[in-house]
């Protein structure tokens, strides 16, 4: 039995810090602008001293009862502001939803991928992102020389993730834009006979799509999983799966996918993606499976 602790961190993000965490709130860096969070899971005690504390830009202040705040602004800086992450500028604001624009655990992935599009046999690979956000991903591995299709039921993240593009100054035909519900797009894409060499889902826990339709995670990824496998080619690189605030687990998210890309001929790795403050304290902030194909 493997007994390596399934914690991964991500590396090499000097533009990002999480500073400390405690009483239910985090204390981050994103470049310069130090911002404060809430995050309910944190229920130890801060380290860090009250200078640091106070030490901010924005602090985002929840509605009661609703997932919507409002962002405190404590000293007034240029909004929307950029972070790179290697090679790549990322577009940053200050959402209704606490967010930021981009999720700093990803990197795991980021730095996971880029690997496997330098020793790929296909000189350009296609690639798939669902729920793609504002497309942080997408940017990074089209720089790389990768096809990538983006595919989001939001308008705003898309228009967002073609920000990143313009400032990436990445190719036009690098990716290819489609607002659409996944899972339907999925379903359409088998149709077509499309095939694409790498897949990354990184879907809620509960959505809906453009036309109302209703995301369960525990519902719906095995049904979607099953179809992304279908539309993996016979040479396809990678896998990812992620998934946030569920009933299931890492553990789980395994089982499921080492089932389903069995025939893949394949590994499939899990685990929590995770930050880790200053104090060396971690902060668990999802789960993933993840599939590579046999060397």
């Amino acid at each position: 039995m493997d007994n390596t602790d399934p914690y991964f961190l991500p590396q090499e993000f000097p533009d990002f810090e999480l500073i400390d965490t405690g009483h239910y709130q985090r204390l981050e860096r994103w470049g310069s602008v130090r911002i404060i969070r809430p995050d309910p899971q944190i229920i130890w005690n801060r380290e860090a001293s009250e200078e640091e504390w106070s030490n901010i830009y924005a602090q985002f202040v929840p509605s009661s009862g609703e997932e919507k705040g409002k962002w405190k602004i404590v000293h007034e800086f240029k909004r929307p502001w950029a972070i790179r992450y290697g090679q790549t500028d990322l577009k940053l604001d200050l959402t209704p939803f606490k967010h930021t624009g981009v999720f700093a655990e990803q990197a795991t992935h980021w730095a996971w991928m880029l690997p496997k599009l330098r020793t790929a046999s296909s000189p350009r690979l296609k690639i798939l992102n669902l729920f793609a956000y504002t497309g942080a991903a997408s940017v990074i591995l089209a720089q790389a020389g990768a096809f990538v299709t983006h595919v989001d039921a939001s308008k705003p993240s898309v228009a967002w993730a073609k920000e990143n593009q313009l400032l990436n100054r990445v190719p036009q035909d690098s990716i290819r834009w489609i607002v659409d519900d996944a899972v339907k797009f999925v379903k359409r894409e088998l149709k077509r006979g499309k095939r694409y060499d790498g897949i990354i889902l990184d879907p809620p826990a509960y959505g809906h799509g453009p036309s109302g339709q209703v995301w369960k995670f525990s519902a719906h990824a095995p049904g979607l999983l099953r179809d992304c496998a279908d539309l993996l080619s016979d040479a396809a690189s990678f896998l990812v799966l992620n998934a946030y605030a569920t009933n299931s687990s890492a553990l789980a998210l395994k089982n499921l996918a080492t089932q389903i890309l069995a025939p893949k001929r394949g590994t499939v790795v899990a685990g929590e993606l995770c930050l880790q403050d200053r104090a060396r304290r971690l902060l668990s902030t999802g789960i993933f499976a993840r599939w590579e194909r046999k060397s």
